[in-house]
């Protein structure tokens, strides 16, 4: 990768037109590749460096697009701008909160709530995973909701 950097950020610069938007593309493929690194041989490096990074360029770009018109679609209100610090500040309490509800589980409780609600991984990955039975993972996963929604009305969030 490192021997191909300046090559690809001119590839994806020439195709994109932003030096500064390649070098961000180059570096998001350079970290996916050492987070995921390809299972099987690559027989043409520069070639598979380029197309993973051409479609991380287009990813980003629709990204982008999809941001760029949703917030075209917001009302012009005059106050869209304004920052209100009692909210950010009602906000932040309120995480963390929530985040002192998820500490308070015991660990097994809180770790498939986590896997289950934050990453997405369904219940019978995570019985694979934790090495215990899906009943097991679904029985934790209630106990931690039922805990969670208790500790909410307490705190009426």
């Amino acid at each position: 990768m490192v021997l191909h950097y300046g090559e690809l950020v001119n590839h994806v610069n020439h195709h994109f037109g932003s030096r500064h938007f390649a070098e961000d593309v180059v570096h998001d493929v350079c970290i996916q590749l050492m987070e995921n690194p390809p299972v099987t041989e690559i027989r043409a490096p520069l070639s598979y460096l380029r197309k993973v990074s051409m479609h991380r360029a287009l990813d980003r770009t629709r990204h982008e697009k999809v941001g760029a018109d949703y917030l075209a679609k917001l009302p012009d209100d005059g106050d869209s701008h304004f920052y209100d610090g009692a909210a950010a500040l009602e906000f932040a309490q309120k995480i963390a909160q929530i985040k002192q509800m998820i500490e308070a589980l015991p660990r097994k409780q809180r770790q498939v709530f986590l896997l289950h609600q934050l990453h997405e991984i369904p219940q019978h990955e995570i019985a694979v995973k934790m090495g215990i039975s899906a009943n097991m993972v679904s029985r934790h996963f209630n106990k931690a909701l039922a805990s969670i929604t208790i500790a909410r009305k307490q705190l009426s969030l």
